[in-house]
């Protein structure tokens, strides 16, 4: 949780123990996420040195991060399902962009939704956070982009509290780039996925 925070990834739903399918194989997308969106794939997409560009993972969350003295750039990728029959990936998409499902705890309520074409077989943007979620190909994932003015570094209160409170507010001020961003880097895994 700890990562997705500083990462700039928000909360998902939880994948329910009965949805959750066979131990992690090598070739699982969810064992080397940042292979699912590459670092080349967002060096194209925000016209930065892919070099430059720190990448790490950990489990199913990739992230990258580039900054310099201005500006700033953070992407997350979660891998939230894989399947060959994509069954699976097309259950938890719907669940997870639907709203309010039995299967799922209400602890990190989300949306309201909004379809997004172009991208994958289904694509919809979660308003609230600019998460946007891929379905394609018996793959599920979410991606979370954003590139401009840095953040500034001075906490607005004291301790860590005040920091926390810096960061929340800079995100909720920085959602209409992150939902532009968000989409175009996701045309971008769209239109790698469509060349020979």
């Amino acid at each position: 949780m700890a990562l997705a925070l500083l990462a700039g990834c928000t909360a998902g739903p939880a994948t329910p123990p009965a949805l959750a399918g066979p131990p992690d194989t090598a070739g699982d997308p969810r064992n080397a996420p940042c292979a699912v969106v590459t670092r080349q794939m967002v060096a194209s997409a925000f016209s930065i040195d892919a070099a430059l560009i720190e990448q790490s993972s950990m489990s199913s969350l990739c992230a990258y991060r580039w900054e310099d003295e201005r500006d700033l750039l953070e992407v997350t990728v979660h891998v939230r399902a894989v399947g060959a029959s994509g069954a699976q990936a097309r259950e938890l998409f719907q669940d997870a962009t639907a709203g309010a499902s039995p299967r799922l705890p209400p602890a990190n309520p989300s949306g309201p939704f909004e379809e997004v074409a172009g991208i994958g077989a289904k694509a919809r943007l979660d308003t609230g956070t600019s998460d946007l979620h891929v379905l394609g190909d018996g793959l599920y994932f979410t991606l979370n982009a954003y590139s401009g003015a840095g953040r500034r570094t001075a906490a607005d209160g004291a301790g860590t509290a005040g920091a926390v409170d810096t960061r929340t507010r800079w995100w909720q001020d920085t959602l209409p780039q992150r939902r532009q961003h968000t989409q175009a880097l996701g045309r971008v895994w769209s239109g790698s996925r469509q060349e020979p």
